[in-house]
């Protein structure tokens, strides 16, 4: 008896279970369908109003439809009406670009341009190696014309994409040299090149070196890496770096956490805020560091990777910050996710915490030595050396001080292991509040509208690997 009520109880259990489930599975069944049907509405509204633009133009339109550059701008326009200001749609040669950068090599003339006050291109670099360079292109040196182009009625981007092309293909460029007034024509083909991201040299007398990063790519942290060796091992040994990233446009964030790991020591380096308020490591610094004091040079184009470079400087104890605040881009966004047709958008995934938890979107890095600048002084930007850029005059100040700073610390500390008392003040705080000081006579930040000649063109986001 016990034993068949036993069975009857077990499978009146197994039946209401199964009524709870099937009902649960139901519910939420109907859930997901409202759901869908009505993000499946809100599509067939979407496309229908597309289909019915299409219709309408097609039928009446007097000029001929490029349907490639229509299908271009179909896709930005999406990524435009999401309301993300970095969002961004790469065509097909753009992604190419992206890549080639990526990798550090690239196919082009090999040059870097800036329009000036004067509204043609000036050439800011030339890479070794490159068509460019084969045929005299220096940093005296103004591209006037592109074929028939006169450059003055050409953007940037323009320009940078005419530059640009497949590896063979010809451009014809008028070039000027500032000092000669001379003008040349000359066909080039393009071709690839290696374009390094890393530059550095030791002004005579200096123990102090000086390294540029123009930006964050693939390459980077070995170039840096290499650079700092080469410094610490020359003739004459440097004890400490200035290092110069101003117009640095962020690159892409994961290579800038791989130079932050050669540069700082052990420790979190930033995190990404998800959408849903939860926070994500993104990496540590390992022991490896190159354990020189840094005084980083920063102005208002060092953008995103760029900025985290310049803060994590500061927030890990190394050094401190020189220049203006900068641009105040702290949003995350993905590497370009490629679409069937080559093609390939970039949106924003998250925003990003420095190692202190902090953000900087928005406001941008404030400096520890605050350099102000003139408008002259911008106008005269790529006329200035090492040796006369007043910002970077500044920045070997703030070096020597932490050299000097830390030289105190070590006599202090040596002088109470011994027992001994200091009447010496205590070292300068590398988290010091910002100082002002006005530039000389000429100065060095850089007009806005300058860029690689390899950049994609239309993207005014830094690539954000995750």
């Amino acid at each position: 008896m016990n034993k068949k009520i036993t069975v009857n109880l077990a499978v009146a259990i197994a039946i209401i279970a199964m009524t709870v489930t099937f009902s649960v599975t139901m519910l939420l069944s109907m859930r997901m369908f409202d759901s869908t049907s009505a993000n499946v509405r809100e599509k067939e509204t979407m496309y229908n109003k597309i289909a019915e633009i299409d219709r309408t133009v097609r039928a009446d339109y007097y000029g001929e439809i490029n349907e490639e550059t229509l299908r271009d701008l179909l896709a930005a326009g999406y990524m435009t009406g999401t309301g993300d200001r970095y969002a961004a749609y790469y065509s097909v040669s753009q992604y190419n670009d992206w890549r080639e950068v990526q990798t550090g090599q690239v196919v082009g003339i090999g040059v870097d341009v800036a329009k000036d006050a004067s509204g043609y291109a000036r050439v800011i670099r030339v890479y070794p190696g490159s068509p460019a360079a084969d045929i005299g292109l220096t940093t005296q040196t103004y591209i006037t014309r592109i074929g028939e182009n006169d450059v003055r009625s050409l953007s940037l981007s323009q320009i940078n994409t005419q530059l640009r092309g497949e590896s063979g293909t010809s451009v014809t460029i008028t070039a000027l040299d500032r000092n000669t007034a001379e003008e040349q024509t000359a066909e080039l083909q393009r071709r690839q090149y290696d374009m390094p991201t890393v530059y550095y040299s030791v002004p005579e007398g200096e123990d102090i070196g000086y390294v540029q990063i123009t930006t964050f790519n693939d390459q980077t942290a070995d170039e840096l890496s290499a650079a700092a060796e080469a410094l610490k091992g020359g003739e004459t040994p440097v004890r400490a770096l200035v290092i110069d990233v101003r117009n640095n446009d962020g690159g892409s964030l994961d290579s800038a956490l791989d130079a932050i790991d050669v540069l700082c020591p052990v420790g979190p380096i930033a995190s990404r805020l998800e959408k849903d308020g939860s926070t994500r490591l993104l990496d540590t610094s390992d022991n490896q560091e190159i354990g020189l004091p840094v005084a980083v040079l920063v102005n208002a184009n060092t953008t995103a990777g760029a900025e985290l470079f310049a803060t994590s400087v500061r927030d890990f104890g190394i050094g401190r910050i020189v220049g203006v605040t900068t641009a105040g881009k702290g949003s995350i966004q993905c590497d370009p996710v490629p679409l069937s047709d080559g093609s390939a958008i970039v949106y924003t995934v998250g925003m990003l915490l420095t190692k202190n938890g902090e953000s900087f979107d928005g406001t941008g890095v404030i400096p520890d030595v605050e350099v102000l600048l003139t408008a002259d002084q911008e106008a005269a930007f790529y006329d200035f050396t090492v040796e006369t850029d007043p910002q970077i005059v500044k920045a070997f100040e703030t070096a020597a001080s932490l050299l000097n700073a830390g030289q105190s610390t070590e006599s202090e500390t040596a002088e109470s292991a011994s027992g001994s008392t200091s009447g010496s003040a205590p070292a300068e705080s590398v988290s010091a509040p910002a100082e002002s000081v006005s530039a000389p006579a000429e100065s060095t930040s850089a007009p806005a509208e300058s860029t690689s000649e390899s950049a994609p063109a239309s993207s005014d986001s830094a690539s954000a690997a995750e």
